[in-house]
């Protein structure tokens, strides 16, 4: 098990986070929101969703963006394993 950020195989340091593994030096950096972040956030939606009510909720949101995300996340990938396999393919005609 290794640190997805910085390599690092401490293993007393890592730990898994969401399916992925981070260290202890690492996690800081991720910027993730303390509670009262997210409560704010979803008192500004609320608030917004008032003028607006076909807006979507804080939650609504943050899902939609983590699916926006994997899907990207996919097609990139696939892009990505698609050049690879072909340059190994013309590296063998060469």
């Amino acid at each position: 098990m290794r640190c997805f950020s910085c390599g690092s195989t401490n293993q007393s340091q890592i730990k898994s986070l969401y399916g992925y593994n981070v260290c202890d030096s690492c996690e800081p950096t991720l910027g993730l929101y303390k509670d009262n972040t997210i409560r704010k956030h979803i008192a500004s939606y609320e608030k917004n969703r008032e003028a607006v009510p076909e807006n979507p909720t804080y939650a609504q949101e943050v899902d939609y963006r983590v699916e926006a995300m994997e899907e990207f996340y996919i097609r990139r990938r696939l892009k990505l394993l698609h050049i690879q396999a072909r340059l190994k393919a013309i590296g063998k005609q060469d």
